[in-house]
């Protein structure tokens, strides 16, 4: 990105709650201080994952120049730094960080729903962004610029609870609630007790026992968050 990410003065760190990495990646760590050196004002997330590890970098590294964004409450402040309310939910808070910086580093997991509309949001307003891929799965990751020419963009499934080899949408619905800051979200489908059992599947494949919980009552499916 050369020059146009070099005369950048205000950088968007986030990404998907499903980072579970101690620390950065190397690479993003690395682009990350050059802009530090660089003395740029950084807009940070809160949210469990990957905004949390970039806060962590912060904190270690002492940098002062820091807003953390967050929508109605804020559920975690690394460094004692000033605070910024973007948005009343999810996705008013993901648009007006986007709205307020000029360039961005962004942690991509699993093709994470959420993380997709704000990718195709950086790139239709044009701003230098890195991105950091990682898929849980293979263990496969790649890092680069934003790519134009790449769609980003996808779309929510419908839930089909009896359909063969697992139930669709369920990722993207655990990505949102756990971008949301929400406690407890209804989930919709079919046959609630199948709607249920494969979100606790998810849960135990994504590492999440700890965090989620799902119940299902009088018919009713609920994703809830455990703690913290």
């Amino acid at each position: 990105m050369g020059e146009a990410w070099a005369s950048c003065r205000r950088l968007l760190l986030m990404g998907s709650s499903a980072y579970k990495g101690e620390g950065l990646p190397e690479e993003v760590a690395d682009v990350l201080d050059e802009a530090l050196d660089r003395g740029m004002t950084v807009i940070v997330g809160e949210a469990r994952g990957a905004c949390r590890a970039f806060q962590g970098h912060l904190a270690a590294r002492g940098y002062g120049d820091v807003v953390v964004g967050h929508a109605k409450s804020i559920r975690y402040n690394a460094g004692s730094w000033p605070t910024r309310m973007y948005g009343d939910d999810v996705n008013s808070r993901e648009r007006g960080m986007i709205d307020d910086c000029d360039s961005a580093i962004i942690i991509w997991v699993n093709g994470s729903g959420v993380i997709a509309k704000n990718l195709e949001y950086l790139k239709r307003l044009g701003k230098p962004t890195y991105v950091y891929e990682l898929s849980t799965k293979d263990g496969e990751s790649r890092f680069g610029p934003l790519d134009p020419a790449r769609s980003y963009s996808y779309e929510r499934r419908s839930i089909r609870p009896r359909r063969r080899g697992g139930q669709e949408g369920l990722g993207e619905v655990v990505d949102a609630f756990l971008e949301s800051g929400e406690g407890e979200r209804l989930v919709e489908g079919e046959d609630a007790g199948l709607t249920g059992y494969y979100l606790n599947k998810l849960i135990m494949e994504r590492g999440l026992e700890g965090v989620l919980g799902v119940s299902v009552e009088s018919g009713v499916c609920s994703l809830r968050h455990l703690k913290e």
